[in-house]
């Protein structure tokens, strides 16, 4: 019987680095603006341990001197900024 999953939404702060906690192997879906508030969407399996996730946020035109994970997308606030978000991946445990 394969475990059961749930897609959860996690708020992000705007800023240049942070941990996250969500379950070990989560799969990062999506992230996006909803009511003002920079989101990221991601399919989780509630059983697994949690696990710290690093997010970068970089604005257009910041520079960026760190090695970077995959992309996760780009978002347009309605404040009229604009993000770049890349995954860092789980801490090590």
């Amino acid at each position: 019987m394969s475990a059961i999953r749930h897609v959860f939404k996690y708020y992000l702060k705007e800023t240049d680095v942070q941990e996250v906690m969500m379950p070990t192997g989560a799969q990062i879906l999506h992230v996006a603006q909803q009511a003002g508030m920079l989101c990221l969407w991601v399919l989780v399996e509630l059983n697994n341990p949690l696990v710290e996730r690093r997010i970068r946020i970089f604005g257009t035109g910041h520079p960026i001197s760190v090695e970077l994970g995959p992309f996760i997308g780009t978002v347009m606030m309605s404040s009229g900024l604009v993000w770049h978000i890349f995954d860092q991946g789980e801490a090590p445990a």
